[in-house]
């Protein structure tokens, strides 16, 4: 299987790189991993949140793959069951996307086109603790799958 995590983001700070090169160095034990950061250059316009940047990002979607939406209002679920989810996408998708969206949010087009929608949490973050976080749970996620010691519960 095939991950990939794709974020739409203009900041280019580099405080994130070292934990998500070192989760995903882990994660690539198991899996193919893949990171596209998508620049947008349109200005937001009114129901136009990035239309081009995220139409970019559903264009790379390859078919029988799992599209995981980042959103504040998805799914909440704890460790445990997002290890469960990603182990459902597995069996059903040879590829799974996390999209992680623009600064105000995703557009209902790309929500609509969504297999789920998840939440990180009820709180909010920048795209690169979002990604951060999002491969750190990905990690653990391979690590409960394989009763690794990793995830104590």
């Amino acid at each position: 299987m095939e991950i990939f995590i794709i974020t739409i983001c203009n900041k280019r700070e580099n405080y994130s790189n070292n934990l998500v090169e070192k989760y995903g160095n882990l994660i690539k034990k198991f899996y193919k991993l893949n990171y596209v950061d998508i620049t947008f250059q349109t200005t937001r316009a009114k129901k136009n949140l990035y239309e081009k940047e995220y139409k970019k990002a559903l264009s790379m979607i390859k078919p029988n793959s799992t599209l995981v939406a980042l959103d504040e209002n998805g799914e909440n679920m704890n460790s445990v069951n997002f290890s469960k989810k990603i182990k459902l996408f597995e069996e059903s998708s040879s590829h799974i996307y996390f999209l992680i969206g623009g600064p105000d949010g995703l557009s209902n087009f790309v929500k609509e086109k969504a297999d789920i929608l998840v939440s990180l949490s009820n709180l909010t973050f920048p795209h690169q603790l979002a990604k951060i976080i999002l491969t750190e749970q990905i990690y653990r996620s391979i690590c409960i799958m394989n009763n690794h010691p990793y995830h104590r519960s």
